[in-house]
């Protein structure tokens, strides 16, 4: 971080339009932080709203324009700014080479997987002969042909090694690269993606994705990294794993609450209850669905209230409580049904249909008939009582 700051206090510092793009193209882009480039596009922007402002400076503007849009899902926006850049600098041939490799990822977004793909790899091919290292642009064009191609490859089925190769050299090369930051961050979600695909170790790639984003000051990229990071660590039976797990989780929820982000503070609980449940700690584990349940319920969010109780119900299935599995079921259904005024029991079916299939329908019969049992001798009982 302090490497990007001495950067962007040297660019600050000049005042110039070329140091303005090149803040703007030194901001870093990640998926929860967009507002920095943002502002830093429009104050280039601003610099270069003058008759003889360098064409190419517009143009490198533009294609950071589209990767902003592109990370937004504004893909209409993304190839606009693209048509303007080459509109700018048509005889520029590197940030063209850029700009085609850009429109490719943008075509993968939009489900054009097999052209862009062939574009991509003649590309690859192609940038030996093109790549001039007297011009950074090259250096750049490689970079999204590599995550382009690792894009392609994340859709083939099997998940194939060979497209994330050469990704996996770029981030290692990249390191700290202060102005390459976007890259390894795209490059490293690609690789983890990949990874759990395949059923191979993540946690290296997870973890690159937690420590960027801490120290680029994005604290949703950072807690989605962490959550994700937790529930891998989760699976392993490794006691060390575990303990990082448990970490990991704990450190995000206190993001969560840091920041006032209620919808991650919400997954970060699911996730914990994951966490605790695979140290085998169902109490702990119950504890944060509950919670999860009651904030759910708080704030109306009656699917964020369902997913909740099926939560609890695996939890105690796991343990072997069906009984108690059932009850919060029914229960739920009961409460909620009476909260709405209306029947909710088709948004219990699939946690009932869940347990049945675990315990056997037969069981399940049993288990229903001896808590109704159950509820009717203490609806007598009470009833003694007054």
């Amino acid at each position: 971080m302090t490497a990007l700051a001495d950067l962007r206090a040297v660019l600050v510092a000049l005042a110039t339009p070329a140091a303005a793009v090149e803040l703007a193209e030194l901001e870093p882009i990640l998926p929860h932080r967009i507002e920095p480039a943002r502002a830093a596009i429009a104050m280039a922007a601003a610099r270069l709203d003058a008759p003889d402002a360098e064409p190419l400076l517009r143009a490198r503007l533009m294609l950071r324009l589209a990767t902003l849009k592109l990370v937004e899902t504004d893909y209409e926006g993304a190839e606009q700014a693209l048509v303007a850049a080459g509109r700018h600098a048509p005889d520029a041939r590197a940030l063209r080479f850029l700009g085609g490799a850009r429109a490719c990822r943008i075509a993968l977004r939009r489900g054009n997987r097999v052209e862009a793909g062939v574009t991509l790899v003649e590309t690859a091919a192609a940038l030996p002969a093109l790549d001039d290292a007297r011009e950074p642009l090259w250096r750049a064009v490689t970079c999204e042909v590599i995550l382009g191609i690792a894009e392609v490859a994340l859709g083939d089925e099997p998940v194939a090694l060979d497209g994330f190769a050469p990704l996996g050299e770029l981030v290692g090369e990249l390191g700290a690269d202060p102005r390459r930051v976007e890259i390894a961050f795209g490059g490293h979600q690609l690789l983890a993606a990949a990874a759990m695909a395949r059923g191979e170790p993540a946690a290296p790639h997870l973890r690159a994705l937690v420590a960027l984003a801490r120290d680029h000051a994005s604290p949703e990229d950072e807690i989605e990294a962490r959550v994700t990071l937790a529930s891998v660590l989760a699976t392993s039976a490794d006691p060390i794993g575990l303990e990082e797990a448990a970490r990991t989780i704990q450190i995000a929820r206190d993001r969560a609450l840091e920041h006032g982000l209620t919808a991650l503070h919400r997954a970060t609980l699911l996730a914990q209850a994951g966490v605790l449940a695979a140290h085998g700690r169902t109490a702990g584990a119950l504890d944060r669905a509950l919670e999860l349940a009651r904030a759910a319920q708080a704030e109306g969010d009656v699917s964020g209230y369902v997913a909740a109780v099926g939560v609890m119900a695996e939890l105690y299935a796991r343990a072997g409580d069906h009984v108690s599995a059932f009850r919060t079921i029914v229960e739920a259904n009961a409460a909620l049904g009476t909260a709405l005024g209306t029947n909710v029991g088709p948004l219990f079916r699939d946690h009932l249909a869940r347990l049945r299939e675990r315990v056997g329908a037969a069981r399940l019969d049993r288990i229903a008939a001896d808590v109704d049992r159950s509820n009717r001798l203490a609806g007598q009982i009470a009833g003694e009582k007054t």
